[in-house]
């Protein structure tokens, strides 16, 4: 498999899961109504200080808004990366492609370390909840989309055809140059 059809898949994977999840908060109809009591019930014993600052002051006043912010946010990143990745499957994506690609990544990874700090989750071991998982599906989410998105930004442009340029050097003179000019 190709390199560029591998990168295919985890954007296939990954565009799904951000189109779904912004689905589900569409045909929700309350989602913008009931996100800032979430908000509020969430800052209540969250284990991270700062988040719970943040939410109280930055992301309950201004519910409605993050919660349309986060509908369109993930929607937009479902349907990107899903088209990136069809194309990605088929050829290897141009710098400009991959430039779209690295900036729905990172919105995507945005959103989802929020996610991850709102719901409180540990990445390391919690001896407090032994029924939790032990890696959260959003910091794997998060580590997945950084990789790809480091991926995309360092690929270098040797997957892409490069055409020969035309010079005004004939051609008997650039043979001479590239085989040290030896002739039969």
């Amino acid at each position: 498999m190709r390199s560029h059809r591998f990168q295919a898949f985890v954007l296939l994977i990954v565009g799904y899961e951000w189109l779904i999840s912004g689905l589900y908060k569409v045909l929700a109809h309350n989602f913008a109504q009931e996100l800032a009591g979430q908000l509020e019930a969430a800052e209540r014993g969250l284990p991270y200080a700062f988040y719970a600052a943040l939410l109280s002051h930055v992301f309950v006043p201004h519910a409605q808004l993050f919660a349309w912010l986060v509908i369109v946010g993930e929607w937009t990143s479902g349907v990107l990366l899903l088209a990136m990745g069809a194309i990605a499957w088929f050829r290897p994506l141009s710098p400009v492609q991959r430039a779209i690609t690295a900036v729905t990544l990172a919105v995507a990874s945005f959103m989802v370390l929020n996610f991850f700090f709102f719901q409180g989750g540990s990445y390391f071991i919690d001896p407090s909840d032994p029924y939790d998982e032990g890696i959260p599906v959003d910091f794997v989410l998060f580590w997945i989309q950084i990789g790809l998105m480091i991926a995309l930004l360092r690929k270098k442009s040797s997957d892409e055809v490069i055409q020969p340029s035309l010079s005004s050097v004939d051609t008997s003179e650039r043979f001479h140059r590239t085989h040290g000019g030896m002739s039969k």
